[in-house]
């Protein structure tokens, strides 16, 4: 019996939630940068008609507050549909319900406020501006031809002011912030399509004069086949040579544009930290970091081994501090990354990717050394190659 109650409990509230989803689709578009914020915002909506309610004195001054509430709500959800200068509709009418209304209650400066925080959806700011301070200017002079008490003109005018110029400010944030997502997502889209125009010229020049001679070549080839087979052989040779060499070519070039840095690695480490909120520190000891006295290959294999050592943090350690530190001692550059979380036991060194680190490092005659407990904070890595000789 139980079951079926609380089925039947799960089947209204799945009901009240799609009627609540409908309901709010069809008062809200669904492009809004928060879509709980217009109904937030309504809070303030019962310091109009319920005053009404309890302090005057005529039923039909209630009706009338009722009635003008629903226009409002009408108006306020139809705003939010609207796009450019249309929403100044909405403003004049908000502020035609507000002023008839002040004249049965002084609550009414509720609905101007509603009006001047709508002036933020104008453009440009000026303008914005400009429709903000003819509320105030319509405000004052209505409260002083119809004599108005000074609890309507004051709340209304200073919140009108106040809600006015901070939702134009902010809504002008919001801009800046969209134009510069915008401009910033262009310039990846162009410096992508500057790599690709990069590497296809650069593919064009190392391999095109290659690929015509193979052309030429293989076309001399054909031809000799019939009438001198040696030279014919000797060419066919010729043109698996130049193929190979310019296989060879593509792969050097491929290889090198998939190639990354110790410097790129470390920046690359702090992007990804900073996004899984983790701390993360390098520094460089006894070494310009400009002039790093390694190796194509040492420099390359370092970038792996930091780019896997922080693999293996993100994924095992559970650590929210990460400190590495580059320096140059005894002929040797040291790379040490320590982290505070777990550590790893005598098992998991020889896992996790640890091993690929140590064989890397060894055949460049480097060393790797991974300390975990025993006093040591987390897991400390240290990877030491040996420094260029520049004789």
């Amino acid at each position: 019996m139980k079951a079926l109650e609380q089925q039947f409990i799960n089947i209204r509230v799945n009901v009240m939630k799609r009627l609540l989803q409908k309901i709010d689709g069809w008062l809200l578009p669904r492009n809004l940068n928060e879509q709980s914020s217009p109904y937030v915002w309504l809070i303030y909506l019962p310091l109009f008609f319920v005053p009404v309610a309890f302090l005057n004195e005529h039923p039909m001054d209630f009706v009338w507050v009722l009635l003008a509430t629903f226009a409002f709500l009408a108006l306020y959800f139809h705003a939010f549909w609207v796009k450019g200068q249309t929403v100044i509709y909405h403003i004049v009418a908000i502020i035609l319900i507000a002023s008839l209304s002040a004249l049965i209650t002084a609550t009414a400066s509720t609905l101007f406020i509603y009006a001047a925080a709508f002036c933020s959806r104008l453009k440009p700011i000026k303008y914005a501006l400009s429709v903000l301070a003819a509320i105030l200017i319509w405000i004052a002079s209505i409260s002083w031809v119809f004599s108005f008490e000074l609890y309507f003109i004051l709340p209304a005018l200073v919140f009108s002011l106040i809600i006015g110029l901070l939702n134009i400010y902010q809504y002008a944030l919001h801009e800046n912030k969209q134009a510069l997502i915008l401009s910033r997502k262009e310039t990846q889209r162009l410096a992508k399509v500057a790599e690709r125009e990069r590497i296809a010229r650069d593919l064009h020049d190392l391999i095109g004069h290659t690929f015509s001679v193979i052309t030429l070549k293989a076309d001399l080839a054909g031809r000799l086949l019939d009438k001198d087979l040696e030279k014919a052989r000797s060419e066919i040779k010729q043109l698996e040579a130049i193929s190979r060499n310019a296989l060879s070519q593509v792969r050097e070039v491929v290889s090198g544009y998939r190639t990354s840095d110790l410097l790129s690695e470390l920046a690359n480490a702090k992007n990804v930290f900073a996004s899984l909120n983790i701390k993360f520190d390098y520094e460089f000891e006894n070494i310009d970091e400009q002039h790093i006295e390694l190796d194509l290959a040492a420099n390359k294999e370092l970038a792996i081994v930091l780019r896997e050592l922080v693999t293996n943090i993100i994924k095992h350690a559970k650590a929210n501090s990460v400190t590495a530190n580059i320096m140059q001692q005894n002929g040797k550059i040291i790379l040490s990354m320590q982290d505070n979380g777990v550590g790893i036991d005598s098992t998991q060194i020889h896992g996790n990717g640890l091993k690929g680190i140590t064989e890397r490092i060894q055949y460049l005659n480097g060393s790797v050394s991974i300390k975990s407990g025993a006093g040591v904070a987390g897991t400390l890595t240290q990877v030491s190659l040996p420094v260029v000789d520049k004789d």
